[in-house]
């Protein structure tokens, strides 16, 4: 007699063994069970009953339970993965979970949950990293990465404060106040206490309308800083060159008339703008001497204007690749002032972009400066007795 086989999954005869599977404990399943309750394990090879297969890698793969040993369980979804975007003695997580909910601190390195964490320009910190962050001076040669505020090009700041109280927590609050927009550096022109706030570029309406000065200026304030009241702060304006131009020639060509004006009007009207002593100002932000002269066509103009390149502390820094530095200006810890200063380098950027070379020479103060529109420039031009200056001739 043959000997009868039953399928040990549902129980009837196989009629035909060799279209059966034999299981390792010796039973046979039929075809019907096998394609209905039974699955591959795409690691072992094993045939494996569905209450037995493990779904890993997204589902993508099944693999039997002694397979999946092998595998990495999330701690935040709890799925297996071959591969894993974190496996440290704090978190196994899986790359989605990594990636929307946790972080990478900046600063330790270690990772933690994104509600734990503060972000500040463009990564993210620890709770403590981020408030070791916050009272942070960085060397005089740290230059993050820029990040622009209300469009691709405008204005960067840097403002020296000297004579406070308490560097390290008064860096903390000025840093808290400025946030993303600044950072805070060393600087050797300035005593001890000493210290340099930078902005990330913004433009002009930003300026005025949204960037925390105010917020900025208080917390030094608070901590007995002071800017314009002493003899070392500067406020340097850094423009996008950019916005000098839509070309190289453009650009070349409305600095070369920048220049002249600035030669022209440096011992009568800009060192009276600029609050400064002249002969603090001639050490740090000297009169450029291009020398063009009516006689000369743009080509001479920017030729001439480029030879003033060569030295940094003009007042008009031209060694930079990206930016136009401004160095005219006292420091100060006034809102208003430092508006004023920022509408006075647009205006006459944008006047000399748009005005002929040959009239420059005959262009008055007043033809460029008493109509702007900015309610900052033209109070501080009122104050300094530079507003209207043709009535009182």
């Amino acid at each position: 007699m043959l000997e009868v086989v039953y399928c040990y999954e549902c129980g009837d005869t196989i009629e035909e063994l060799e279209a059966a599977y034999q299981l390792e404990s010796g039973e046979y399943i039929c075809e019907d069970c096998q394609d209905q309750y039974y699955i591959w394990c795409e690691d072992c090879g094993d045939l494996v009953h569905e209450r037995n297969i493990v779904p890993v890698d997204d589902h993508d793969r099944y693999v039997c339970d002694n397979c999946a040993s092998d595998y990495y369980t999330c701690d935040c979804c709890g799925d297996l993965y071959s591969e894993v975007a974190v496996n440290d003695y704090n978190y196994t997580l899986c790359e989605c979970c990594y990636n929307e909910y946790y972080f990478t601190c900046e600063e330790c390195g270690e990772v933690y949950y994104i509600e734990n964490g503060e972000r500040i320009n463009d990564s993210y910190y620890c709770s403590h990293c981020a408030e070791d962050y916050y009272g942070r001076i960085h060397s005089y040669t740290y230059k993050p990465i820029p990040r622009f505020y209300g469009g691709d090009a405008g204005y960067g700041v840097e403002l020296e404060i000297d004579d406070g109280n308490d560097k390290w927590d008064a860096a903390r609050d000025i840093q808290a106040a400025g946030g993303e927009h600044i950072y805070i550096k060393e600087d050797g022109s300035l005593s001890g206490a000493g210290m340099e706030i930078v902005t990330h570029p913004a433009t002009l309406e930003y300026h005025v309308y949204h960037f925390p000065w105010a917020d900025i200026c208080n917390a030094a304030l608070c901590h007995g800083y002071r800017s314009h009241d002493t003899d070392t702060c500067g406020l340097h304006i850094h423009a996008s060159r950019s916005l000098f131009g839509n070309t190289d020639i453009e650009q070349d060509l409305t600095i070369a008339k920048i220049i002249l004006l600035i030669d022209r009007w440096y011992d009568s009207y800009i060192v009276k703008f600029a609050r400064r002593d002249l002969s603090k100002m001639r050490r740090w932000a000297d009169k450029p001497n291009a020398g063009i002269q009516p006689g000369d066509d743009e080509i001479d103009a920017v030729h001439k204007s480029k030879k003033t390149a060569t030295d940094r502390y003009k007042a008009i820094n031209l060694c930079n690749y990206h930016t136009v530095e401004f160095r005219l200006f006292k420091g100060t810890l006034k809102k208003d002032t430092i508006m004023a200063t920022i509408q006075w380098i647009d205006t006459i950027v944008n006047y000399c972009k748009t005005t002929p070379l040959k009239d420059l020479f005959n262009a008055t103060w007043d033809d460029i400066f008493c109509n702007t529109g900015h309610a900052e420039l033209t109070a501080y031009l009122k104050k300094r007795k530079l507003y209207n200056l043709k009535e009182r001739m």
